[in-house]
């Protein structure tokens, strides 16, 4: 899995595993620092769209934790670190299509048909439903 990663020009990350970054100081935490050390190395670029960004903001307003929204916002916004996919009204109505075709939350059919438009070559998640389709290889954080 770690060499699909190395030789991955283009790279999908689900909200959660900014989340993990984030929020976590866990094994999970140590290894999405392993990987964005690894996909710095190879040049890749990273996508996340705006409803994962909206999705990591949500819990740091919930909790109303000011830290937390400006790690968010440095990370999203002052580093350049991700490529920001929008979502408008034909890229939702395209991932509804999508989430019914392969069972998946209007969210996270959302997420995976930013990947697929990106062409990226890897999703990276910690959500098992997700499953590798349309030449884009599913890969589980837990088990990297």
């Amino acid at each position: 899995m770690i060499n699909r990663l190395k030789l991955a020009s283009r790279v999908y990350f689900d909200s959660n595993i900014l989340i993990y970054l984030i929020e976590r100081t866990d094994l999970l935490q140590q290894k999405i620092v392993q990987v964005l050390n690894i996909l710095e190395q190879t040049e890749a670029s990273l996508f996340i769209s705006n409803i994962g960004v909206a999705e990591c903001f949500f819990g740091a307003h919930k909790f109303k934790n000011d830290k937390l929204i400006q790690q968010y916002h440095d990370i999203f916004y002052d580093n350049g670190l991700f490529n920001l996919v929008p979502v408008d009204s034909e890229r939702v109505i395209s991932a509804a299509r999508l989430g019914a075709e392969k069972n998946l939350k209007l969210v996270d059919a959302t997420h995976f048909l930013a990947a697929i438009e990106m062409e990226c070559e890897v999703f990276l998640t910690n959500d098992h439903h997700f499953k590798s389709s349309h030449g884009i290889a599913v890969l589980q954080i837990d088990e990297l």
